[in-house]
């Protein structure tokens, strides 16, 4: 099976759907079926060491869909022609409905060939209070209605994902639920340690709390300062890190957070000649390093941090948020609250912090339904069989 996996952005971009489609792309390439990447071509192109292959497609398609889209979309017709032309592809993969997805399927459909959506975050997802997500624009919620029931099949990360696919008019049968993943041996193999809490001049019994992911409004973070002092005020012992990119706007906003023992840094990306790890080994040692997975989103497609907290066996504090309450089990691999409610976050903290048999239950669980659940392994397999009945129903 020849598969195509077209994305608007890749490395280095590193979010969630890009993380996802390697790691999805490298274990279909493992068990034998050619995959190959068609993405956009930056400025400055590096191709990473992977085991696939990434085909960059002229930047003036995503220049034209933008300013000129009836121009664009045939100039991205014919360019999509000439791939499938030379490369034969049983089936289309597209990540991101808006741009991409939606001007696509119109040839995918023209041309009888099978073709899926995956759609992410604000391709999707509505949030008016923040000002997220692409449909709020009239125009693109007309497009996006009247495109994606088009394709052949669509993959929801949860149920909260697939609610919204039937909200426009979706037909159930058409829709596949299949999570992120993650690689569950490789964080079964860094060991734990005290690396961070030297860094940063903490006690051994100090509690470390991570956060990971990219600074934006639907992440929560300005909650993070009153959950610390709520913290601090009940004589709690800990340092907070936030970890991931764009975490400028947090530190000019709370320029006083490292005396909260809040601190935000980048971590490293894993990039030799013969190995390309997402996430980073850096990135796997700090969630190793770490007591309490704290995330206090106000909504997520999926949340990849969630089973990646799950996978480094730490217990989760976070919302009851739509794409949360489908990954995590509260009582079970973490606790969850309402969305904006620090206080109530900052109690289930101190819950953890203070009842060790529910902080190594939440340990254990979070432990066995990565691995049983999650790993990388088990989801390939289900998109291949998503990919199957796909291109059978059209023969």
């Amino acid at each position: 099976m020849k598969i195509a996996q077209l994305i608007s952005s890749y490395y280095p971009t590193l979010g969630g759907a890009e993380i996802c489609i390697h790691n999805i792309s490298e274990k279909l390439t493992e068990n034998g079926y050619e995959v190959i990447i068609f993405t956009n071509a930056g400025n400055n192109v590096v191709t990473p060491p992977v085991k696939y292959k990434i085909v960059y497609i002229p930047r003036m398609v995503s220049r034209l869909l933008k300013h000129l889209p009836f121009i664009g979309e045939k100039y991205f017709h014919y360019i999509l022609k000439k791939l499938q032309k030379k490369y034969q592809f049983d089936l289309w993969q597209v990540t991101f409905g808006y741009r991409f997805g939606v001007y696509a399927v119109d040839f995918f459909n023209k041309n009888n060939i099978p073709c899926i959506l995956r759609c992410t975050g604000g391709d999707l997802n509505k949030f008016p209070e923040i000002n997220y997500g692409h449909r709020l624009k009239p125009k693109i919620e007309k497009l996006v209605r009247k495109k994606y029931p088009l394709y052949n099949g669509l993959v929801a990360l949860t149920a909260s994902v697939e609610k919204e696919y039937l909200g426009l008019g979706i037909m159930k049968e058409k829709i596949k639920i299949i999570p992120n993943g993650v690689h569950f041996k490789e964080f079964e193999k860094i060991p734990r340690s005290n690396i961070i809490r030297e860094r940063f001049g903490a006690k051994e019994n100090t509690n470390l709390l991570l956060t990971v992911g990219r600074h934006n409004s639907t992440k929560g973070y300005n909650l993070i300062p009153k959950i610390a002092k709520n913290l601090i005020q009940n004589g709690i012992d800990f340092i907070w890190l936030i970890v991931g990119r764009g975490h400028g706007g947090f530190d000019e906003k709370y320029p006083n957070a490292k005396e909260l023992g809040i601190y935000t840094f980048e971590a490293e990306l894993s990039i030799s000649e013969d190995a390309f790890s997402l996430p980073s080994k850096s990135l796997i040692e700090l969630y190793k390093s770490a007591d309490i997975f704290v995330f206090p989103t106000l909504l997520e497609t999926f949340g990849m941090v969630l089973v990646e907290a799950m996978a480094a066996g730490l217990p989760i504090i976070t919302t009851d948020a739509p794409g949360v309450r489908d990954v995590v089990e509260h009582g079970k691999t973490g606790l969850m609250v309402p969305v904006n409610n620090a206080n109530k976050m900052a109690e289930e903290i101190i819950k953890i912090i203070q009842n060790k048999t529910l902080k190594e239950t939440l340990r254990q669980n979070s432990l066995d339904i990565s691995e049983h659940f999650y790993d990388w392994g088990i989801v390939a397999n289900k998109y291949v069989t998503f990919y199957e009945s796909v291109i059978k129903q059209l023969k």
